[in-house]
């Protein structure tokens, strides 16, 4: 039903730590899903390798060096034969059991959801955005027209032919001004970007979702903006 997607490095000690405390978590809330993951350098290879082959049972691990998030991201994505996807950062706390994640899934499936992201959240999932949203168990719902988000995010759940297509326009984009080079994933989310007129409201009436609580909190003062360029 879903694959997890992962197109990442890891060239920090902190970061490094992260993974190692938090992989046995995401392994076991996301146990039932094949793993497809691209370890984008040389450095801390072996380790990061083995972090994932000593946690995850259905892994595919690859080592495409070529600088370019999204051409990599879509190989990855090419493997994927499942109707969904959540792509991730690495550098993610978990606040979610499996059960907990469950009743997400089965709730996404329930309302045809083709979009949620899942990092990051904690200004969409204050009260003052309610008023926008449709009320589930575990979730908020909204269409995509209404979405309260600045870009399509590369923390999410997708259909995996929304991210597949996706991924494949980044490309027709590139003679557009850039704040991120194209080997940051930063480089996706600046592509599809509200501002550009060319994020999730052009989108329609496809049906959104956020999750009513922190499910995932990431670690701000580690991200590949600042230190792992």
């Amino acid at each position: 039903m879903i694959s997890i997607v992962q197109n990442f490095i890891c060239t920090q000690p902190a970061r490094l730590k992260l993974i190692e405390r938090e992989i046995g978590k995401m392994a076991e809330v996301f146990r039932d899903y094949p793993f497809y993951i691209n370890y984008n350098t040389t450095e801390n290879y072996e380790e990061v390798k083995s972090l994932y082959e000593n946690n995850v049972k259905n892994l595919t691990f690859n080592n495409d060096l070529t600088r370019d998030w999204s051409k990599v991201t879509l190989d990855l994505v090419n493997l994927v034969e499942t109707e969904y996807l959540i792509v991730l950062c690495e550098d993610f706390e978990y606040r979610i059991d499996y059960e907990g994640w469950k009743k997400i899934e089965a709730e996404i499936v329930e309302n045809n959801v083709k979009y949620m992201p899942i990092g990051r959240l904690w200004k969409y999932t204050t009260q003052e955005y309610h008023g926008g949203y449709t009320e589930g168990d575990k979730l908020w719902f909204y269409k995509a027209k209404d979405s309260p988000g600045s870009s399509l995010s590369t923390d999410a759940f997708y259909e995996t032919h929304l991210f597949k297509m996706k991924l494949l326009e980044v490309p027709s984009h590139e003679n557009e001004g850039y704040r991120f080079p194209k080997h940051l994933p930063h480089h996706y989310e600046e592509t599809f970007w509200e501002e550009k007129n060319n994020a999730v409201r052009i989108l329609g009436e496809m049906m959104c979702a956020i999750p009513k609580d922190i499910i995932l909190m990431h670690e701000q003062e580690q991200t590949e903006t600042t230190i792992n360029k």
